[in-house]
């Protein structure tokens, strides 16, 4: 194996465990903060398994947690993804884009993005000066992931990634 296939197979089998961590924090209810540091990561580690592998150098993939929207829109455009969800190209680009915002709301979750925002792993200080711990904070963007179609078509679509993703993108 070449290095960056040893980075590819190391990123996607954090990403699956991190993802069977996600889905029992679904199972038990956990808090929300919870649940959303578990998917951050999951779609961190999934887009740098594929990033790893194109023209994105390992230097970048591995300072910066920002990866998972450059991982959608090139999505928008892979034709074996295309085949396998079968979608003809101009559909597949329109749903991608739809997905395009909750990804952008995912990879900003991290703490290195969310600019003292909302992020699931530390507390921070709101406009109005009150200090929030992530557990205490409800976080709509589950709401969205969980209640609206985009939502719950991109948290398919990151299972399916996962379970098929030597199969679409190797």
């Amino acid at each position: 194996m070449t290095a960056w296939q040893n980075w590819q197979a190391a990123f996607l089998r954090q990403a699956r465990s991190d993802w069977e961590a996600y889905q029992k924090t679904t199972e038990l209810e956990w808090p929300n903060c919870q649940r959303l540091h578990y998917l951050q990561m999951v779609t961190e580690k999934l887009s740098k398994a594929f990033l790893v592998a194109g023209d994105t150098k390992l230097e970048n993939l591995t300072g910066s947690h920002a990866a998972f929207v450059k991982f959608i829109r090139i999505m928008s455009g892979n034709r074996n993804l295309q085949r396998a969800l079968g979608m003809n190209k101009s559909q597949q680009k329109v749903k991608f884009k739809a997905l395009l915002p909750l990804a952008r709301e995912i990879e900003l979750l991290a703490p290195a993005l969310a600019q003292g925002g909302p992020n699931p792993e530390y507390p921070w200080e709101d406009p109005s000066g009150k200090i929030l711990a992530p557990a205490d904070y409800s976080f709509p963007l589950m709401q969205r992931l969980q209640k609206t179609p985009q939502g719950i078509q991109l948290l398919k679509y990151i299972e399916i990634f996962l379970k098929r993703f030597e199969e679409l993108f190797m």
